[in-house]
């Protein structure tokens, strides 16, 4: 039996979802069901669509807020999978008494964002909560696109596991403010879709590193790939304030969730041009490993290799 708490790790959580598949078993001629992004076959074009919920505690962070993240995110599973999100739903529930300062708040970040991209938020529904019922608000977003290639691509040993950015902003921002500690980190909250308009014919597949972090991500992508991750720790880009925190709390950044951020896999011919590119961006980004033949998640440490596991049990929770 698969018993959740608040904060349940990607093991988990990925266990509870397939066992939801077993009971939705009818999926039509939708492809990709188990990734970011379902998938449907127009001819030319794939329609893309998805969908995320968010509970964010606090619900304003430095760097972001939780309507920054919810039309963020959605607008980056899109855009993970090579396509070019067309229009984005938006959902509330909202508990009695929620403040209407703190809404239009969120309302005008989401907005922000939509403007900054060009994606319009175009649908959507709004409900009351009784209070107590729920914790102040839960957002619902979805999304479709379209894309000619979808981002699915077979891998080889050899190939580079690139990262766009620095790991772990989001999750030490937010954590700073609910816990009353001064930093200078600000969430990495943002779209990531001019980034993957720039390199995605030059990638075979990428993914964003949200619950979980990277220990999810990758763990993620070798089982379904069927190939070993080979990481070199030292590559991995982290903010020395970042590594701090870690080490105050007793935390690994390996789950630290991120959300503008993604890992993309490509050749090895085409790494150095996805790195420069990439790099205009955000310098920090940069290429942390390789896939190779085998299976799970290596980590080549100062001290040796050791295997990085899929998080159980207890994660940060209410991140995104």
């Amino acid at each position: 039996m698969i018993r959740l708490a608040e904060g349940s790790g990607g093991k988990e959580m990925q266990d509870l979802i397939k066992g939801f598949r077993k009971i939705l078993r009818h999926t039509g001629e939708w492809e990709n069901i188990s990734n970011d992004s379902a998938t449907y076959n127009l001819g030319d074009y794939h329609l893309v669509f998805t969908t995320d919920s968010f509970i964010v505690d606090p619900l304003f962070f430095p760097g972001g807020d939780i309507g920054k993240i919810a039309v963020c995110g959605t607008i980056n599973d899109l855009a993970v999978m090579g396509a070019q999100p067309l229009g984005l739903s938006l959902s509330f529930v909202l508990e009695e008494g929620f403040s209407k300062d703190s809404l239009n708040k969120i309302i005008e970040s989401m907005n922000a964002i939509s403007m900054e991209t060009g994606i319009p938020i175009v649908t959507g529904d709004t409900k009351v909560a009784e209070k107590g019922k729920i914790d102040k608000i839960v957002i619902n977003t979805a999304g479709i696109g379209l894309c000619k290639v979808i981002l699915n691509k077979k891998l080889e040993a050899g190939d580079k596991i690139i990262v766009s950015g620095s790991i772990g902003d989001h999750t030490i921002a937010l954590l700073s403010k609910r816990f009353d500690f001064e930093t200078n980190v600000v969430s990495d909250s943002k779209s990531v879709s001019f980034e993957m308009n720039a390199v995605n014919e030059f990638i075979k597949m990428a993914k964003d590193p949200t619950r979980g972090g990277l220990a999810a991500t990758l763990n993620e992508l070798s089982e379904d790939n069927k190939m070993q991750f080979y990481v070199y720790e030292e590559n991995i880009p982290l903010k020395r304030e970042v590594k701090a925190v870690e080490e105050l709390l007793g935390l690994d950044f390996y789950q630290f969730a991120c959300e503008g951020r993604f890992i993309c896999i490509c050749s090895s011919e085409n790494s150095g041009h996805v790195l420069e590119t990439l790099r205009k961006f955000n310098p920090d980004a940069n290429i942390i490993g390789e896939v190779r033949a085998g299976s799970g998640v290596v980590i080549k440490t100062r001290l040796g290799e050791r295997i990085l596991h899929n998080p159980t049990g207890n994660i940060i929770p209410r991140i995104c």
